[in-house]
């Protein structure tokens, strides 16, 4: 048996995390998860309404590193209406839905430039 037994929290490297949490909760309809204050930092989770399993860490201590996030994948059951969704609210798309192998995807970035591709799966046989 593995000693790893699930992924809990990804870090997403942002400016501010109060804005950040704005973006997501607004834009992407995530909800806020945890906000916790330590001396010095603040931890700050959301996900989707949906995602039990892992939460994203809103870090604002790693300045060196926002917007250097590499692209993570998000799942939708409607890639093209998403898009439209989104896009409505002023999330900045680098690609429109297009049709894949495995699927349609589009790629979005959040408040700080970290990228995020959107994609509705093909069934499988």
């Amino acid at each position: 048996m593995s000693e790893i037994e699930r992924i809990s929290t990804i870090t997403i490297a942002v400016k501010d995390q109060e804005e950040a949490l704005r973006w997501f909760t607004e834009k992407l309809e995530f909800e806020k998860r945890l906000d916790s204050s330590m001396p010095g930092t603040r931890w700050l989770t959301v996900a989707p309404k949906k995602q039990k399993e892992v939460q994203f860490l809103l870090a604002g201590w790693f300045p060196e590193h926002v917007g250097k996030n590499a692209p993570w994948v998000v799942d939708t059951c409607d890639c093209r209406k998403s898009y439209e969704t989104l896009k409505g609210r002023g999330v900045k798309f680098d690609q429109e839905p297009k049709e894949r192998p495995y699927g349609i995807e589009a790629v979005f970035q959040d408040l700080c430039g970290n990228k995020y591709v959107l994609v509705q799966r093909k069934p499988m046989n």
